[in-house]
């Protein structure tokens, strides 16, 4: 049973400090993180929409976010549901605001798959699509 807690921790920590290099404006921290042929995929049709693969393609992808938002974007982890099996999934409050005055709050579930310490891919499963394909078109 503590190897299941064990590898559940690790998994967590793993993910956490992503959270927290995106928080501290860290990219170098973030990107060490994932392995090189990792994906994000961003579950919504909008402008940011679709699967980012490999690390540069990531990113780019919290790059233009970033850049968008004028730096006011902040993914808030609210509660951390490991697997034991290298399977984390992330309640997390996503908040920012564009230059333009449009605002964004919304709930959603990033799910992290996760390999040898390193992230191998992340489902990003929006809570509210319409509000969130407005905020970015």
């Amino acid at each position: 049973m503590s190897t299941i807690t064990d590898t559940a921790q690790a998994d967590v920590h793993a993910v956490r400090a992503g959270f927290e290099a995106v928080a501290a404006g860290d990219i170098v921290a973030f990107a060490a993180g994932f392995h090189g042929d990792a994906t994000w995929n961003h579950r919504n049709p909008d402008s940011l929409g679709g699967i980012k693969n490999g690390i540069d393609e990531i990113v780019g992808f919290l790059a233009a976010s970033m850049e968008l938002t004028a730096g006011t974007l902040r993914p808030v982890p609210q509660l951390y549901l490991p697997s034991g099996a290298g399977q984390v999934a992330v309640l997390t409050r996503i908040s920012a605001e564009r230059p333009d005055g449009r605002t964004l709050d919304d709930i959603q579930i990033l799910y992290f798959q996760l390999e040898d310490g390193k992230v191998r891919s992340v489902d990003q499963f929006i809570g509210d699509p319409p509000a969130v394909t407005e905020f970015w078109a």
